[in-house]
């Protein structure tokens, strides 16, 4: 099979694996798609402390069952699925509650098993025990299914916050996620919507979600701007979504008397220490929350809201490239010209997709 194998520091190349045999628990999936995330292109640039062998990466992955072990019950061969890739033990605690993603044993598809940026990918015992494979609704297209991951991500963080009918919600950075947070908070009933980004141009990328702000901090002042927009009270919610210390201060700035602040996006490990006026959190009684991946039951609802058309995905997803452009595509997104990037390893077989979104632009074409 061909498989875009990562092989230290700003080293990937498509190379020609064995493809995978299924072995007792275990299920292989023909990957259909796999978008490009955020810390693909981090392990590309910088590495990764569990990374310590060749290894294919991708872990917003979707394809169809080709066959599974003969002890696997519940799925069969030719089944659409999308793989949730945080693997959790399955015994602890916080698997047993459901928060898979908490599991200290933890491991990873795309760092302890091969990811999806390939043509076939193995799907673990443990993953396949722990439900990590979620059926994809009828009519739900493979490239808007790559973005389930990505969405279980924000589902997680907004199940967490209990974000209600009229509240303010603003967003600290206009990356994809900081997109779909924002869309989610509207579909759970958010009266108002603020967008914040240092850049402008990236703004503009999001606008046609028609949002109720979009703010520039290097127009403004973003915090008066949010409070002029709420007559002086602040945010209800604020999400920070921007891995920069400023955007953290920022969100505690912003945030309203009984407000709740998510910490989204990671940190630099090297430069993870924030200062923050701790008199703001006791005087005004505003929550920190953190926020770290999905579950399983995440992918599965965000499947459901893509899919209803609850959440819309597709403005984010505004490139797509074949398997063998994998660099440039990576190279795109880190161009910041456009949002998302999904690689599929069989493009030529999404032509009506591609039919149906034709904002989506192909890298190299």
């Amino acid at each position: 099979m061909r498989a875009a194998v990562y092989r230290g520091v700003g080293r990937m190349a498509v190379e020609e694996l064995p493809t995978p045999r299924v072995t007792p628990g275990t299920v292989l999936v023909r990957v259909k798609a796999c978008a490009l995330c955020g810390s693909d292109m981090r392990t590309f640039r910088h590495g990764h402390t569990a990374i310590t062998r060749p290894t294919v990466l991708g872990h917003e992955t979707v394809g169809e069952i080709i066959e599974t072990a003969p002890d696997v019950t519940g799925y069969q061969a030719g089944q659409r699925v999308a793989v949730t890739p945080g693997v959790g033990c399955g015994r602890c605690s916080c698997c047993l509650s459901g928060w898979q993603n908490m599991c200290r044993r933890r491991q990873t598809i795309s760092q302890h098993y091969n990811g999806g940026f390939a043509e076939y990918v193995l799907i673990p015992e443990a993953a396949v025990r722990g439900g990590n494979l979620n059926l994809l609704p009828d009519g739900l297209s493979w490239l808007e299914a790559s973005l389930a991951e990505p969405l279980a991500c924000v589902l997680n963080a907004q199940e967490l916050l209990d974000i209600r009918l009229g509240q303010t919600v603003a967003v600290i950075g206009a990356g994809p996620l900081g997109c779909l947070h924002a869309e989610a908070a509207r579909s759970r009933g958010a009266e108002k919507v603020f967008l914040i980004n240092r850049s402008a141009a990236r703004l503009d990328l999001a606008r046609s979600y028609g949002f109720d702000a979009y703010l520039s901090s290097d127009a403004c002042d973003c915090v008066q701007a949010v409070r002029d927009l709420t007559d002086g009270r602040g945010a209800d919610v604020v999400i920070v979504a921007a891995g920069s210390a400023q955007a953290a201060v920022m969100g505690m700035e912003m945030a309203g008397r009984m407000g709740r602040v998510c910490m989204f996006a990671g940190l630099p490990k090297d430069d993870s220490m924030v200062s923050l006026d701790l008199n703001q959190a006791h005087y005004r009684q505003i929550s920190v929350i953190g926020a770290f991946s999905s579950a399983p039951r995440h992918n599965a609802l965000a499947l459901s809201l893509i899919a209803s058309g609850r959440i819309r995905v597709a403005p984010v997803l505004t490139h797509a490239a074949p398997l063998e452009r994998i660099e440039a595509a990576i190279a795109a997104a880190m161009s910041h010209q456009g949002m998302r990037v999904s690689i599929s390893p069989c493009l030529n077989e999404l032509e009506q997709e591609l039919r149906e979104l034709p904002h989506i632009q192909i890298v190299g074409a």
